[in-house]
C-alpha cells in the first residue's frame, strides 16, 4: 500500500463548501491507489459530507496529474423575508398584470383595483428560519432566517393581528408603503388639467384622466395617475406616480414620489423617486434617481442619453445609440451624492486654508497685545473680528468633516449590476461609488457589477 499523502494533496475551499485533490507528483508505474485507499485518505484529511464516488473512481483510474473536485458541502437555504401578499390584486386581469407585454396600452399603467368598505386588502407572509447547510468537513452552516416585520394599521384600514390580514375601514384606492397598506380617497379630474382647476394639493390620491401641461403642479398625499402626458410639470407623491402617455419634460419637469413611477417614455424629464422606476418604451435624454431599479425592458427598452442613478440595478434592452451619445448610469451611489461629496471635499480644503491664514493672523495679534499690552481702537476690532471668523471657521470645519464622512458612507457601492439584454453603445460611463469606467466599444449582451474594487463586463 502506498503511502498516498506523498503522490496527493486535498484542497479544500476557503468557504470549506469544495474540495478538491490534486496529484502533486507522478505516481510509481505498477502502483495505483484504489477506491478505497482514496476514500480513506480523504476522510483522514476531515472531508466527510458530500464525496463525490464517481469523481473518486476518476481519480483512481486516471494517473495523470490532475485536479478533481472529490466532494461538495449542501449551502444553507436561508430563510424568505415576510411580506405583504396583497389581495387586491387577486381578481386583476392577468394580461393586464404582464410587465413583460411588448404591448402598449395605456390601461396597463392605470389599472388599480378600487376597494371597499370591509374588503381584505393584504396579508403578511411570514418570514421562514431557512435549512442549515453542511460543508465538506461535516460542520452545520447555519442559515440566515428571512428578515420580519410588524404589521401595522394603514391609513383607514382595520389590522386583524391574529390573521395578520388587513381590512379597509373606506372606499377609496390603495396605496402602498414598506410595512402596510393605505387607503385613501381620491381626487380625479375629468380632463386636463387647466386654468379652471389650477394646480392640485390633496391629501390622498388623485386621478387626472387627461394631462398635466407645463407650468402646473400635482401634490398628492397618495398616489397620482395620469391618463394623458406630463410635459414641463411638477409632480410629487407621497406614494407611486403612473403617467399613461409618458413624460415630455422640456427639462422643465420634476417628478418626486416616495414609491415607484410607472410610465410609458421620459423624455427631456426629471425623475426622483424612492422606490423603482419601471418604462415601458424608451428613457432619453433624462435625469433618473432610483431607491431601488430602473427598468426599461419592454417595447423598444431603449435608454439613451443623459444620467441614470439606481440603487439596485439598471436594466434595459439597448443603452446608447450608434451616434454614440452621451450616457451616464450610476450604480449603488447616486450622482447628486457623488456632485455633493466633490463639493463638500473643496469646501473642507478652502475652510481649512482660510482657517491656518486666521490662526496665522490672531496669533499675530496676541503677540502685539502681549507686547504693548490691551489691544486699542481699530487693532480691537480687527482682532474681534478675526476672532469670530476663526471660530466660525473652526465649526464649519466639524460640520464639514461629519459631512464628508456621511457622504463617503452613503457612496459606498453595493453589490447592484448594469444589464443590457441586446447591447450597450460607445461613450456610456458606469460608475459604482468612486469606480468609474467608461465603455469605448459595443458589448452585446453585457452584465456589468462590481467585483473586488474593479468594474467587470460579462457578456454571454
Amino acid at each position: 500500500m502506498i503511502e498516498l499523502g506523498e503522490f496527493y494533496e486535498v484542497v479544500v475551499s476557503p468557504d470549506k463548501m469544495e474540495a478538491s485533490i490534486i496529484q502533486q507528483s507522478k505516481l510509481p508505474d505498477d502502483e495505483h491507489p484504489t477506491v478505497e485507499e482514496l476514500k480513506q485518505f480523504i476522510n483522514e484529511q476531515g472531508i466527510i459530507f458530500g464525496i463525490d464516488e464517481e469523481a473518486i473512481e476518476k481519480v483512481a483510474k486516471n494517473p495523470r496529474a490532475e485536479q478533481h473536485v472529490i466532494a461538495t458541502g449542501k449551502p444553507p437555504e436561508h430563510g424568505s423575508h415576510a411580506y405583504l401578499d396583497l389581495v387586491a390584486y387577486s381578481n386583476a386581469d392577468p394580461e393586464l398584470m404582464d410587465s413583460d407585454s411588448d404591448k402598449v396600452d395605456l390601461r396597463d399603467v392605470l389599472y388599480i383595483p378600487t376597494i371597499r368598505t370591509g374588503d381584505k386588502i393584504a396579508v403578511k407572509i411570514a418570514a421562514t428560519e431557512g435549512v442549515d447547510g453542511t460543508n465538506v468537513l461535516g460542520q452545520k452552516v447555519a442559515a440566515k432566517p428571512g428578515r420580519d416585520f410588524i404589521l401595522r394599521n394603514g391609513k383607514n384600514t382595520r389590522l386583524d393581528e391574529k390573521n395578520q390580514t388587513l381590512y379597509s375601514l373606506v372606499d377609496g384606492q390603495i396605496s402602498m408603503d414598506k410595512y402596510t397598506v393605505h387607503v385613501l380617497p381620491t381626487y380625479e379630474v375629468n380632463d386636463d388639467i387647466s386654468m379652471k382647476t389650477g394646480n392640485i394639493s390633496f391629501v390622498g390620491n388623485v386621478t387626472v384622466k387627461g394631462s398635466v401641461p407645463a407650468g402646473f403642479e400635482v401634490k398628492a398625499g397618495g398616489d397620482i395617475r395620469i391618463g394623458g402626458t406630463v410635459e414641463g410639470a411638477r409632480l410629487e407623491a407621497g406614494g407611486s406616480i403612473y403617467i399613461g402617455a409618458g413624460v415630455v419634460g422640456q427639462n422643465r419637469s420634476f417628478i418626486s414620489a416616495e414609491g415607484d413611477l410607472e410610465t410609458t417614455f421620459i423624455n427631456q424629464g426629471h425623475v426622483e423617486v424612492g422606490g423603482d422606476i419601471v418604462v415601458k418604451q424608451a428613457i432619453l435624454h433624462s435625469s433618473c434617481s432610483s431607491g431601488g431599479n430602473i427598468l426599461c425592458r419592454t417595447g423598444k427598452g431603449l435608454v439613451v442619453g443623459g444620467s441614470l442613478s439606481a440603487l439596485k440595478s439598471i436594466q434595459a434592452k439597448e443603452i446608447g445609440n450608434s451616434m454614440q451619445t452621451k450616457t451616464s448610469l450610476f450604480i449603488g451611489v447616486h450622482e447628486k451624492i457623488l456632485e455633493q461629496q466633490q463639493k463638500t471635499e473643496k469646501d473642507l480644503e478652502k475652510t481649512k486654508d482660510e482657517f491656518v491664514k486666521l490662526s496665522k493672523l490672531l496669533k499675530t495679534y496676541l503677540e502685539k497685545e502681549r507686547q504693548n499690552g490691551p489691544l486699542t481702537g481699530r487693532d480691537k476690532l480687527s482682532k474681534l473680528k478675526a476672532l469670530h471668523a476663526f471660530q466660525t471657521a473652526k465649526e464649519s470645519i466639524e460640520l464639514l468633516t461629519a459631512k464628508q464622512q456621511e457622504l463617503a458612507g452613503e457612496a459606498k457601492a453595493n453589490d447592484g449590476f448594469i444589464q443590457a439584454e441586446n447591447l450597450i453603445h460607445p461613450n456610456v460611463d458606469v460608475h459604482f461609488g468612486k469606480y468609474k469606467r467608461k465603455l469605448m466599444s459595443i458589448y452585446r449582451y453585457p452584465h456589468i457589477s462590481l467585483v473586488d474594487s474593479e468594474i467587470v463586463i460579462a457578456t454571454k
